[in-house]
């Protein structure tokens, strides 16, 4: 009985007819249970198993266990990618969490289940065990804790700066694995992440010095980007030859200077993957890392994405990353397209995320420009505008660029959020809350959804073998 959750303890308590038990200790309701158990009462052991009321309390209770769902806790939530492919795995939420207010909208008004205390937009530094006891959340006896940490600083999409306060994140993160010990933790980033080396945080002044002129570099470099892209998408609307030229060369002087401080930076830096492997392991935790591509299972788009997986040692097992499903036959764009309802409700008359954005002429002209599953040419670029999907393979990646993300396979548009979204695995009759900027960047942090679940069925599996 040791070994059994307080709640089920408090259930067992309700079902003999022990009162006032929900305040009581693990250790108090256990003896309250076997005090029960050997007295005389009316409550017969049928009432608890009545198809076999030869059997005693002891196996009563491990029966009902195995009805009990796993539960998950899950931090940088966002609008619930992981969230609803664990929850379709029968998963119960012991919370959710992340700082931004759309995402966490967003994902409660298409989980009503939810319970306000359960759902937390706030800063995960905030949290530790009393935030936790004071919105009454059991998270001493959790199954899983999954967190796709913020992975700004770490994703190759972006400028990798290796000072970005966002690269600590991970730290909070193993903290609540103290908090809690769940018997399964699972980190999920971008690949980039493997390679990632970040600077030690220290009280050492020449140090900060650096970074602090890192970062300047790091920044001004980030802002010389975006201006370049937007003058290769000006090219010949106004914007001179020149100009561009002369972009260019202050992006690769700043180029240049980052290469140089990151030379003088390299002893003080370290591994982030490495250094969250001796930090599990020193909680009592062995890990696995592996990179999988979401299109081997079952999802719609060519997505690749990390999975650090750590098992409490105690528990005796060891973890296996599913095999790949579809790796041979893969989810096309049009099998994702034809699941919306185009005439019905997510005709754009009635769904506001089905409806495209108004390009200007000179966008669609350009759109018309780019072959089916190909890229801008002639200098315009970015992330998501610059490509068209095709119908016969898998989408890639969905990131959206100035709120816009790939181009229509056949139609000289972006596609629409509900497209996005489908793509991403969230059913068609998902609603999303914020402006379309937001939408599309929830859209564009979803780990898919059919990729957490594939992740949720082999927790499961594993789980399963400690019964």
């Amino acid at each position: 009985m040791e070994s059994f959750k307080k709640a089920q303890l408090i259930e067992m308590c309700e079902q003999l007819g022990i009162t006032k038990c929900k305040s009581k200790t693990r250790e108090e309701l256990i003896a309250l249970i076997k005090s029960k158990q050997t007295s005389e009462t009316s409550i017969k052991a049928e009432t608890l198993i009545p198809s076999n009321p030869s059997l005693n309390l002891e196996n009563a209770i491990k029966q009902s266990e195995r009805h009990v769902p796993l539960t998950v806790a899950e931090t940088f939530v966002g609008c619930g990618g992981s969230h609803f492919g664990f929850k379709k795995s029968g998963f119960k939420s012991v919370f959710v969490n992340d700082i931004w207010s759309d995402a966490i909208k967003t994902l409660h008004q298409n989980d009503p289940n939810l319970n306000e205390n359960e759902i937390i937009c706030d800063d995960i530094y905030k949290i530790d065990a009393n935030y936790l006891a004071n919105r009454n959340i059991q998270a001493n006896n959790v199954d899983v804790f999954i967190g796709g940490v913020v992975c700004k600083g770490f994703s190759l999409a972006g400028i990798r700066n290796p000072y970005d306060e966002r690269n600590y994140l991970y730290l909070q993160q193993l903290r609540l694995v103290g908090v809690m010990r769940p018997k399964i933790s699972i980190i999920e980033n971008v690949p980039g992440m493997l390679s990632m080396k970040i600077l030690h945080r220290d009280n050492n002044e020449q140090i900060k010095a650096l970074c602090a002129e890192l970062n300047t570099i790091c920044e001004k470099h980030k802002k010389v980007r975006g201006r370049l892209i937007a003058e290769k998408k000006k090219l010949g609307n106004g914007v001179p030859d020149e100009t561009i030229e002369k972009t260019k060369q202050e992006m690769e002087i700043l180029t240049q200077q980052r290469k140089e401080m990151e030379d003088r930076l390299e002893d003080y830096k370290y591994s982030v993957v490495q250094h969250i492997e001796q930090l599990y392991g020193e909680l009592g935790y062995d890990v696995y890392k592996q990179v999988l591509m979401c299109s081997d299972y079952g999802c719609f788009t060519n997505r690749q994405r990390l999975f650090i997986v750590a098992v409490r040692k105690d528990l005796g097992i060891k973890w296996t990353y599913p095999e790949p499903s579809t790796k041979d036959n893969k989810p096309t764009v049009k099998d994702a397209f034809d699941l919306i309802d185009y005439n019905g409700i997510n005709n754009p008359s009635v769904d506001i995320d089905n409806r495209p954005m108004n390009h200007s002429a000179s966008t669609v002209e350009k759109f018309k420009k780019i072959a089916s599953g190909g890229k801008a040419e002639d200098g315009y670029f970015s992330r998501g505008t610059s490509s068209r999907l095709a119908f016969d393979k898998p989408a890639p990646t969905l990131v959206p660029g100035h709120s816009a993300f790939q181009v229509h396979p056949t139609e000289h548009r972006s596609i629409t959020v509900r497209e996005g979204a489908t793509l991403t695995g969230f059913d068609t009759n998902f609603k999303f809350y914020g402006s379309h900027t937001s939408r599309c960047m929830q859209i564009g942090n979803a780990i898919p959804v059919n990729m957490a679940h594939v992740m949720a069925e082999q927790c499961k599996h594993l789980l399963s073998n400690l019964n």
